[in-house]
Order: structure tokens, then C-alpha cells, then sequence
């Protein structure tokens, strides 16, 4: 499988943005839309769910997204709370 549609590897990367912006805060993927879709939901360390919407972008979508990118639909999914 190639990286760009490769879900560990895309995955991984919206994790370690997360953990960037929020080293508290949790990650859940949709399992169900794996492997050729990111689906996601962040959580703070008490449970409050901070994403606003469920997106799903295909893999190799985010493949192409530069790291900065990343950050900047994270933080728009959470209203800027990341």
C-alpha cells in the first residue's frame, strides 16, 4: 500500500497535531470508515467532546495536506479550542 493511502501513516500524523495543540486531549477514529476514510472526534482529558463536526476526508486527501494544514482544520473543527 502506498503511503499516501496508507491510514496509520495519515492517521498518525492527525495524532501527533493533536498532541501538539492539546497534550491532554484524545483522539478517537471511526473505525468502521477505516482504511480508506478519517473520521474523528477529540476529546479534553475530562471527557468533553471539543470537535463541533464529524468530517470524514478520504486518506489520500489528507495525504496531501502539509502538517500546518492539519492544525488548521483541527483547530476550526473545535471552534479554536485546540
Amino acid at each position: 500500500m502506498a503511503e499516501k493511502d496508507n491510514f496509520e501513516i495519515q492517521s498518525k500524523r492527525i495524532i501527533e497535531a493533536v498532541h501538539e495543540l492539546c497534550s491532554t486531549c484524545t483522539i478517537t477514529f471511526d473505525e468502521q470508515r477505516k482504511p480508506n476514510w478519517i473520521k474523528i472526534r477529540i476529546e479534553s482529558r475530562d471527557g468533553i467532546v471539543l470537535t463541533n463536526a464529524y468530517p470524514e476526508y478520504h486518506v489520500s486527501e489528507v495525504a496531501d495536506w502539509p502538517d500546518q494544514k492539519i492544525r488548521q482544520i483541527l483547530k476550526s473543527l473545535t471552534a479554536g479550542k485546540l
